[in-house]
């Protein structure tokens, strides 16, 4: 559960909750790596006020190895790690928060647990009041339009999605039989005339990507 309270500060909480954990020490991380990016990344730099409990609520003993890892020990099959994380990067890898929006690119974002990998996640995201704001993401819907699922970690980590009062515009490609609608979200400050141009821009690019 992703909540906003901070987003002048650039600021978003995690409320992260891990059931059936096996017992003995589980560790939980943030990632070093991002898809698409072939370097490391120090994304635990931002992250600040780490709570570990159980499910009633308890503290529960951590370790810290190292600035990414957590182990977690003392637990009865349920952990939940409540934190904040900092952003302020527009640049796809990272994060980015203010009171416009929230542009999450998940390594940068989310705490995981090793051994998990291959679990489904479901996701909530909880818009400040008042914004209007929605989620445009490939994860898949779930039972509410706030509420996305992911079959596993590879494919939630590869999930960039963006939380704001954004346009939306979709289009085909007029010359491939059965084209897939393509879903372009824009936030913006600027007009429907941009919005309109830009979609162009994309839709050119996707047009032509079918040649090279």
């Amino acid at each position: 559960r992703w909540s906003f309270p901070g987003a002048e500060h650039r600021g978003m909480d995690g409320d992260v909750t891990f059931t059936g954990v096996p017992a003995g020490s589980r560790q939980v991380r943030m990632s070093r790596s991002s898809p698409g990016r072939y370097a490391l990344h120090e994304f635990a730099k931002n992250v600040f006020d780490v709570r570990v409990t159980d499910a009633a609520g308890a503290a529960l003993p951590v370790a810290r190895p190292n600035l990414h890892q957590w182990d977690v020990t003392g637990h009865a099959g349920t952990v939940r790690v409540r934190y904040r994380v900092y952003g302020d990067r527009v640049d796809g890898t990272y994060l980015a928060i203010d009171n416009t929006h929230a542009h999450i690119n998940m390594p940068a974002a989310l705490m995981w647990a090793r051994g998990f990998e291959d679990r489904a996640a479901t996701l909530t995201f909880e818009p400040p009041s008042g914004t209007g704001w929605k989620v445009a993401t490939q994860l898949l819907p779930g039972p509410d339009p706030l509420t996305f699922v992911a079959p596993n970690l590879q494919y939630l980590m590869d999930s960039p999605t963006e939380v704001s009062d954004f346009t939306l515009r979709t289009f085909q490609l007029d010359d491939v039989p059965g084209s897939p609608s393509f879903r372009v979200a824009v936030h913006h400050h600027g007009t429907e005339a941009d919005v309109e141009s830009f979609t162009g821009d994309v839709r050119k690019v996707v047009a032509e990507s079918r040649h090279v």
